[in-house]
């Protein structure tokens, strides 16, 4: 009988015990959680997308160069767009669809046919991301 009492109570004490011991001091360490201050660059966005396009249509040199060549074209219209702030949803849709319907007319002349397959595939996806937007 003592056995038992002895195991129930050394079984309630490290129940209540443990717990209490295993909590971690959340306040040493805590900057680990915050964002470093200041040391966000911006990239470029044609730069960025050129490097999306050389990534994900596995690009040659010529190639990469010459999206990026096209998509730096149309710079000041996509910067002029995002300006904007007096023109209707509908608009900017319009607008943007234009604009990258030049684009596409510069870069699909380049590409082979796996390219253009994937190229369109990209470009209907971020069609419909810019329909939901």
């Amino acid at each position: 009988m003592k056995f038992k009492v002895y195991h129930i109570l050394l079984f309630f004490t490290l129940l209540f015990v443990i717990p209490v011991k295993a909590q971690v001091d959340r306040r040493i360490g805590r900057e680990q959680y915050k964002r470093p201050a200041g040391k966000s660059e911006k990239v470029d966005f044609v730069v960025r997308m050129a490097e999306y396009y050389q990534k994900e249509l596995k690009l040659d040199d010529f190639q990469a160069a010459a999206v990026k060549s096209a998509l730096e074209d149309e710079r000041d219209n996509i910067e002029g767009l995002n300006s904007e702030r007096d023109i209707t949803k509908n608009e900017r849709q319009d607008k943007v669809k234009i604009i990258f319907d030049r684009i596409d007319a510069k870069i699909l002349p380049l590409l082979n046919e796996e390219q253009k397959k994937k190229y369109k595939e990209l470009r209907k996806i971020s069609d419909e991301r810019v329909e939901l937007d």
